[in-house]
């Protein structure tokens, strides 16, 4: 492995992940509008907490699916066109894991915006596109009806990672692959920390269908799963309506 290579890597990584689309079309559709603001959940409890990290959820919410499907394709292929580009030069080489891991940083905390970024998912998918796209599909599948399941939803974008994991090891019988799932899952748990302290609050305050349905309702993923949900009759409390 070329460290002079790895370097640039590194570096192009971070720098290509920190470009926010959400904030840019935001900027141009409405100037005056605040993601930070938009992204917030306020209760009549007082709870305040973010339901999404600054992106493409965001960009849905507060300015359209238009834009935020504009966003999210933007966000996969600033991850997806490099890794693809570094796995077709260097297939017996690890930079395309490095690329994908600092463009999933980056998008978590950008460096042109105080470090106050997204979640990672879009160019966790632009990524796992090239690396592993059949697992992904497989592995998130299984997520999510797992999570529909067990009336978990905020769960579903944290089961598919260990599963991925599994799959790396047991079916593809790559550990390069494995070790890059665990990466991707810690890397998506830090990010989740503010999310994971509201949720804790609203447990304690046994409103855990409020807290649920405000995620059903956050972001485009979860919108369909929930009309998944109903199409296979689970979730038909009114509280969840």
């Amino acid at each position: 492995m070329d460290s002079s290579i790895l370097i640039a890597v590194v570096l192009a990584g971070y720098l290509i992940g920190s470009l926010s689309f959400a904030r840019i079309f935001a900027g141009w559709v409405k100037p005056a509008l605040s993601l930070d603001e938009a992204r917030m959940h306020h209760s009549d409890q007082g709870l305040e907490g973010s339901v999404s990290g600054i992106g493409a959820s965001t960009a849905s919410v507060a300015l359209g699916k238009k834009y935020g499907g504009i966003v999210a394709l933007l966000d996969i292929l600033k991850a997806f066109v490099p890794v693809l580009l570094l796995w077709f030069y260097f297939p017996d080489g690890i930079y395309h894991f490095v690329f994908s891991i600092l463009c999933i940083l980056g998008h978590n905390y950008p460096v042109y915006y105080r470090f106050q970024g997204g979640r990672g998912l879009s160019p966790m998918v632009g990524s796992l596109l090239v690396i592993e796209p059949l697992g992904m599909v497989v592995c998130m599948l299984i997520g999510v009806l797992s999570a529909i399941l067990i009336n978990q939803p905020h769960t579903s974008l944290i089961l598919w990672f260990p599963i991925l994991g599994l799959w790396g090891w047991l079916v593809n019988d790559d550990l390069a692959l494995a070790v890059y799932a665990i990466g991707l899952f810690v890397v998506f748990m830090i990010a989740e920390i503010p999310e994971i302290r509201l949720a804790m609050q609203y447990r304690k305050q046994g409103r855990m269908d409020e807290y649920t349905k405000m995620i059903l309702d956050s972001a485009p993923q979860t919108r369909m799963m929930k009309d998944l949900a109903r199409r296979v009759r689970f979730w038909e409390r009114p509280d969840n309506d």
